[in-house]
């Protein structure tokens, strides 16, 4: 799907799907990777979701057997570690990471579309395209998408090797490097939800439920 929407702007871009899965669940008290609806698991969800999207290459931040894994560099850094290990190995064959985090099963492919539309269309004039730097979804962070570049692969390596732990944010990074921000629907806000805890889960799987 995004391959020919790019060649239809005259460009060519090579975009990896990317799971955040490497977190250590402390909150959820089990990993939330291996939560299961319907038989799957969330990051079996998470990864069919980025191939439903029209992502044909697909990693896995974190460490799991039958899935294409990178593991993180350095530990107990939260999201930021995962995301550099990620860009660090994927930066000479992709062009771009599109990115969600394992906890979020209630994201739609709609959703992943609209930030990938916008991130094709963000800067377009006639028939040029500047490539911008990201693009993520305000108030949830997730998802995101970081074009994968010098200024990226720099940034990511001096912040895992700080020790300042607030340098370490991703709203830092955001802003940084200047990504774009982009607002869901109000309507949809719930399909952003995180799952952290056994009741945000319990919730989680209640408004499932009255989906079906």
């Amino acid at each position: 799907m995004h391959e020919s929407v790019w060649k239809s702007l005259g460009v060519d871009v090579k975009i990896a799907g990317v799971v955040l899965a490497g977190g250590q669940s402390l909150r959820m008290g089990r990993d939330k990777a291996t939560l299961t609806i319907a038989q799957q698991t969330l990051l079996e969800r998470s990864v069919d979701l980025l191939h439903r999207v029209g992502f044909d290459d697909c990693f896995v931040s974190g460490q799991y057997e039958g899935f294409d894994c990178i593991a993180d560099q350095q530990t107990d850094l939260g999201p930021i570690a995962g995301i550099a290990a990620c860009a660090k190995q994927l930066y000479h064959d992709y062009d771009a990471m599109f990115i969600i985090p394992v906890d979020m099963p209630l994201l739609a492919e709609q959703d992943c579309r609209y930030l990938l539309q916008y991130f094709l269309t963000l800067n377009t004039t006639n028939t040029e395209l500047s490539i911008p730097q990201g693009v993520y979804y305000q108030k949830t962070t997730f998802p995101m998408l970081l074009t994968l570049n010098q200024a990226l692969l720099d940034y990511l390596a001096d912040v895992v090797t700080t020790t300042n732990k607030k340098h370490r944010s991703l709203y830092r990074l955001l802003e940084s490097l200047d990504i774009k921000g982009f607002n869901q629907k109000e309507e949809n806000a719930f399909r952003f939800e995180n799952t952290n805890t056994p009741e945000q889960w319990q919730h989680c799987l209640t408004l499932l439920r009255a989906m079906q």
